[in-house]
């Protein structure tokens, strides 16, 4: 062998070394990069007659296609269940739970209390004040519950933008890296820097939509949705969504929300894993149950309290019954049957007239003002709002209803019940339930007795007994008693208490916590053991590396001395020659 061949060969052998010097050096410099893959350099070597001479290195990655392909898989599941439990585990927060006195089981709980009080001292305020306001409380966690409920869809739908917009922003540096990878003017080692990053970028785009993935024969990537439709050919295919900002019960998908499209072609529904799938969940379905939950019991709970409270007579009575019941005019159909008996109270119950009225023969609502003018000292008509007016025109009295056997329909209620004459809550869902308005005014008309019902009746009579808290005693019944509820969210149609049925609200939103965070922490952990899995075998150990410099310093410590060795034999060659 010459002393050239060897000085080329030598040559070689130290600038491979100081590459991979390079290549280690970089790759406990970027240890913590991100998506980074331990870089390797591999010599390409040619044979002479001399022996064996590398004549280039090439730089390539640790990247591991088929782990990176599960590692991205669990991802996507850990993005869709992790999404779902933090939303879910702050609605929980936000309910309490049970046990809590300012809860609305706590309120209910109250409010029976507070109704056998009455039931017992009809005649003190003190115990009548105390019930509105528990009523007043109730309502208003309703209320604002259902504020919290409609506040958690607005901020879901707010992320699902930033979704879509994370979503485009990869799948555009996604297009970006396959025309750098295509290039092939790139070095190997820009390669396989680009093919990390790619790798990693189709994790962050799994993590927030469910996709499909293929490399074509030019190392490019294609990417498609979970359901096929292409999001990255020979160039991306970005997603569009326009953010809804006022959001309430009423906004539902498909009607109240945008689309979240792809080529105009809407794939809201074709949505199966990732973020944004776990956030429209979220807001079409999840919190929708929750509402339509809420809503039935804020529905049932005004219904059958009405119902009750429509029974009974205030002492004092109100100077004027204004009904709930709206939209009527003189020409809107009614039809009932039996007696219903209006009477003119004083402030001490004594009868001053009344009269019972057959609503049998009353065909319209006209009919019915013009039966409740004829009793006197009564002024009946319709307000603004089409709704129902009763009015004492005796000073210092007011009117007092007995249903009696009136029975209007629909519904088969009685007369009272029917307009809403005496009704607790007002309403038609969660969202707006409260306390009737004549009782925000003033709690000393809530009705806990009745009007008496005798055949024998009579002007001076007392109407409406002093110590009578029969209705209060009927109302704390009922709210203990099993009533019908309908089916709402996951919820089935069924017979149950007030109380038991927003126990089981409370209850059943604690426990979807729970087990959305059980399948989160599992999404995780098994997203940690094959990313773990993708790091032990792709990722850089520092105390390899470390090792490995040591090495190649030694290597390139010894081939820099043969080089000065063989320069030594070149100038002593030349000497002799001289």
């Amino acid at each position: 062998m010459s002393l050239g061949f060897a000085l080329d060969v030598t040559t070689r052998g130290l600038l491979s070394t100081a590459n991979r010097i390079q290549v280690t050096s970089g790759n406990i410099t970027n240890a913590d990069k991100p998506g980074y893959t331990r870089k390797e350099a591999r010599d390409t070597f040619t044979t002479t007659n001399g022996g064996s001479i590398p004549v280039r290195a090439t730089i390539v990655g640790a990247a591991d296609r088929f782990i990176s392909k599960t590692v991205i898989n669990d991802q996507n599941l850990m993005g869709m269940r992790d999404v779902i439990s933090q939303y879910l585990d702050l609605y929980a927060k936000q309910l309490g739970n049970t046990g809590g006195s300012q809860t609305m089981p706590g309120y209910l709980n109250d409010m029976f209390g507070a109704l056998q009080q009455l039931a017992t001292s009809p005649e003190t305020l003190a115990n009548k004040t105390e019930f509105v306001s528990l009523a007043s409380n109730l309502s208003a966690s309703l209320r604002a519950l259902s504020i919290d409920i409609q506040s958690q869809r607005t901020e879901v739908d707010k992320r699902i933008g930033e979704s879509v917009t994370q979503i485009n922003d990869s799948l555009r540096t996604l297009e970006e890296l396959n025309r750098k990878i295509q290039n092939g003017q790139i070095n190997s080692s820009a390669l396989a820097e680009y093919e990390d990053q790619r790798l990693f970028e189709l994790q962050k785009l799994s993590k927030e939509m469910d996709i499909q993935y293929f490399f074509a024969a030019d190392n490019t990537v294609q990417v498609f949705t979970g359901g096929g439709q292409p999001l990255l050919l020979s160039s991306a295919r970005t997603l569009s969504y326009n953010v809804t900002t006022l959001v309430n019960g009423s906004v539902q998908y498909p009607l109240g929300f945008s689309p979240i499209t792809l080529n105009g072609i809407d794939i809201t529904t074709q949505l199966q894993g990732g973020a944004l799938a776990g956030l429209v969940d979220l807001r079409d379905n999840v919190f929708v149950s929750e509402q339509a939950k809420l809503d039935e019991f804020a529905v049932t709970l005004q219904r059958e309290t009405n119902l009750v409270l429509n029974n009974g007579a205030s002492r004092p009575p109100r100077p004027t019954l204004t009904g709930s019941l709206d939209g009527l005019t003189a020409g809107t159909a009614f039809s009932g049957t039996g007696i219903v008996r209006v009477a003119i109270t004083d402030n001490n119950g004594v009868v001053n007239n009344f009269q019972d009225v057959n609503i049998g023969a009353l065909g319209t609502v006209g009919d019915v003002i013009t039966a409740l003018n004829g009793i006197p000292n009564i002024n009946a008509s319709l307000n603004g709002n089409g709704e129902l007016v009763i009015a004492s025109t005796l000073a210092n009295t007011g009117v007092s209803i007995n249903n009696m056997t009136s029975n209007v329909t629909p519904g088969n209620v009685g007369f009272q019940s029917y307009f809403g004459l005496n009704d607790l809550f007002i309403g038609t869902s969660a969202e707006d339930i409260n306390i009737a308005q004549y009782l925000q005014q003033s709690s000393t008309y809530l009705a806990v007795g009745s009007l008496s019902n005798s055949a024998t009746l009579a002007a001076g009579d007392s109407a409406v007994a002093l110590g009578d808290g029969s209705v209060a005693l009927a109302l704390a019944n009922r709210l203990d008693a099993s009533v019908s509820f309908a089916a709402a969210g996951n919820f089935s149609a069924q017979s149950n208490s007030l109380k038991s049925y927003i126990e089981a609200f409370v209850a059943d939103a604690a426990n979807t916590a729970r087990i959305a965070e059980n399948e989160a922490n599992t999404a995780e952990l098994t997203f940690r053991e094959t990313s773990d899995l993708l790091q032990n075998k792709t990722g850089v150990n520092i105390d390899e590396e470390t090792a490995r410099l040591l090495e190649l310093q030694n290597k390139y410590q010894a081939s820099a001395r043969l080089i000065q060795t063989i320069r030594e034999l070149f100038q002593t060659l030349i000497d002799a020659v001289r």
